[in-house]
């Protein structure tokens, strides 16, 4: 490859089409002599069509053609592959039936994507015609083939097709990999269908195979969801002397499935786990074991529970409410929307600022970092006051209060001052009053959300 071929392989790569395409038109005008190769045009195409631009792809392919470059497999490869990619069959065979006017030979990079788009439609007649065009090529049909047509069967729960595909694959000499029983795996978790799928995963143990982190993570899921505890310990353990770690979904799911079956040294352990493989648990799942320990007086473990929670890092931003009792959150929660429904009312009451003015010494001891943010604030209000507010800008103004308010630690003192300072703000503008201070209470609410006190 050229250094120029390299260079636009690699922006399309990483998704610069466009990047790409503004070199290949720059180094046209550059040298008006200058053909591109069929190798720049399957890299630019290929680029198109995988970031779904079916138009530029179109009109390259059209441009293509005006040059007289002639075509070769992978050209027609590509354009099948992104037609099917789209959903678009009917023009990926008409590609294939200009490249068979041409001479040339379809192989698997053609009829591969086709196979699979036929069957994850459903028309699973013209896929296996397709197959059997397919068995005439010297290389026939690879695994991949196979894999598709399962894949397709087993999304139309038609498991006696999928099973004939597997049969036909092992009859060819072509060994089924964990992707492969992987799909059947799929359909049996999503159906439910515990029996079948055990049965299956007990056949695989025993003629050797060794399934992947996949294949346990669609077993485990559906043993906890059909609420078959045992067993789904049982393949966690198997899973672990295979060397693999469930995931936050693997783990989550069993965690609650424990707790719900009450076997909570064992929930506790895994929670213990999780942690120590990096995994942070979510704040559901703690605040459902620490509830279900403290229902069975198990308070001892409960504490051991938040101090493990506790040690996981969490942003600066956010209160640490892993640890002790959340009444003291709950009770902060209903003062400040107390304090901010009561200011509400007095600001669609309020006919004259200077009423208001009593308001503005009471919070006078507020810390320094108060201070900075406040003068922040007054200075942007400051400035627009020299005409009529809108209301958007007012809005606009408040809700960036409350983004440079995560900064600040002590929010209740800030919060006293915040309420004193808009009033006054907000009744030079009476028309707007009643429409400001309901956006006051709405920003309190989203405040105490984002604090996880709520």
């Amino acid at each position: 490859m050229s250094l120029f071929e390299i260079l636009i392989d690699s922006l399309c790569k990483e998704g610069s089409v466009r990047e790409a395409s503004e070199y290949f038109l720059w180094k046209k005008e550059l040298d008006l002599s200058w053909v591109p190769s069929i190798r720049v045009y399957n890299i630019m195409l290929n680029g198109w069509f995988r970031s779904r631009k079916l138009k530029q792809g179109e009109r390259l392919w059209e441009e293509m053609k005006k040059e007289n470059v002639r075509p070769s497999v992978v050209t027609y490869g590509t354009l099948v592959e992104g037609y099917c990619r789209m959903r678009r069959v009917e023009k990926a065979l008409e590609m294939v039936g200009d490249m068979t006017r041409e001479g040339i030979a379809p192989n698997a990079i053609v009829y591969n994507p086709i196979i699979d788009a036929l069957a994850e439609a459903g028309r699973f007649k013209e896929a296996l015609g397709m197959l059997e065009r397919f068995h005439v090529l010297e290389i026939g049909p690879t695994d991949s083939t196979y894999n598709s047509l399962i894949k397709g069967f087993c999304k139309a729960a038609d498991l006696v097709g999928a099973s004939k595909i597997l049969k036909m694959m092992i009859s060819r000499g072509l060994i089924p990999s964990p992707t492969t029983y992987n799909y059947f795996f799929r359909y049996f978790s999503r159906c439910g269908k515990v029996e079948e799928g055990m049965n299956l995963y007990a056949k695989l143990i025993e003629s050797g195979y060794t399934p992947d982190r996949l294949t346990y993570h669609l077993l485990v899921k559906m043993l906890c969801e059909e609420g078959k505890l045992d067993m789904a310990v049982r393949v966690s353990k198997e899973m672990r002397h295979n060397g693999y770690d469930m995931d936050l979904a693997t783990s989550t799911m069993l965690i609650h499935l424990l707790c719900k079956m009450h076997r909570l040294e064992e929930a506790f352990a895994e929670f213990e786990d999780m942690i120590r493989r990096g995994i942070v648990p979510q704040y559901l799942t703690f605040q459902r074991m620490k509830a279900e320990l403290k229902r069975q007086g198990m308070t001892e473990m409960a504490q051991k529970l938040c101090k493990l929670m506790s040690s996981v890092p969490y942003s600066g931003n956010l209160p640490n409410t892993y640890g002790g009792d959340r009444e003291d959150a709950f009770t902060r929660r209903k003062s400040i929307i107390r304090k901010a429904k009561a200011f509400s009312d007095m600001l669609k009451d309020c006919k004259d600022p200077s009423e208001l003015r009593q308001y503005r010494n009471s919070s006078e001891n507020a810390v320094s970092s108060e201070k900075y943010v406040m003068k922040d604030i007054e200075g942007k209000w400051n400035s627009v006051e020299t005409s009529m507010i809108s209301v958007s800008t007012q809005q606009g103004a408040i809700m960036g209060f409350w983004n440079t308010w995560d900064s600040v630690c002590n929010c209740s003192r800030l919060f006293q001052k915040i309420l004193l300072f808009f009033p006054l703000q907000f009744c030079r503008h009476d028309n707007k009053v009643n429409m400001e201070s309901n956006e006051l209470i709405y920003c309190c609410h989203g405040y105490i959300n984002r604090c996880n006190l709520s």
